[in-house]
């Protein structure tokens, strides 16, 4: 099973966990740069949660989703263009701002980081600003019928490297999800280089 097919089999379910997730602080933490004119791009946007937050709030704001069950959700949800397909199936010329990844570039395997995080600083405004989230931990493999790749401050520090990207804040918190407080989450904010 691959993650598109889980997210395709529980995507009520999913939207269910985590539709109404208060994620104040975190939005705070990414926007302190962002202007109302910004471009957001929200990669693995599930069912649009955050991706509606800032359609209503900035200029522009586009999602991926590579779940055709949340994706078309979160294009009525959010209101907002969802292309059907993951980061390194997306071709743009646009420069965004912003670049929200919450719980999605933790998909991807440890051998394609690199190339991941060389294609968020492409995207990216100078001085732009990423947020992205991964589960604490240094497991990589398949846990409940997904791949995952946690990331410590070290392991994401090689990975970030030799993207030009630049680590501007790292910090641990807890799940926000009802039930699932014990764990534990490497939340970062990048800034775009030259």
């Amino acid at each position: 099973m691959t993650e598109n097919d889980f997210y395709n089999q529980n995507a009520e379910k999913f939207i269910k966990n985590t539709l109404d997730i208060d994620m104040s602080a975190l939005y705070s933490e990414f926007e302190k740069t962002l202007d109302p004119s910004a471009r957001i791009l929200d990669i693995g946007c599930g069912p649009g949660r955050d991706l509606k937050y800032f359609n209503e709030k900035y200029k522009l704001a586009e999602g991926i989703e590579p779940s055709l069950e949340l994706c078309e959700f979160a294009r009525v949800n959010a209101k907002a263009s969802v292309f059907h397909g993951s980061l390194f199936e997306f071709e743009t010329k646009a420069k965004f701002d912003g670049i929200w990844a919450c719980a999605s570039l933790l998909h991807i395997p440890a051998k394609q980081m690199n190339d991941a995080f060389i294609k968020l600083q492409d995207m990216l405004e100078k001085n732009g600003t990423i947020y992205c989230s991964f589960k604490y931990g240094d497991f990589e493999g398949v846990r409940d019928d997904r791949y995952f790749t946690d990331l410590t401050e070290d392991a994401l520090g090689k990975f970030v490297q030799k993207s030009g990207l630049v680590i501007e804040k790292c910090w641990v918190s807890s799940d926000l999800r009802v039930g699932r407080e014990s764990e534990r989450w490497l939340n970062v904010l990048l800034v775009g280089g030259e």
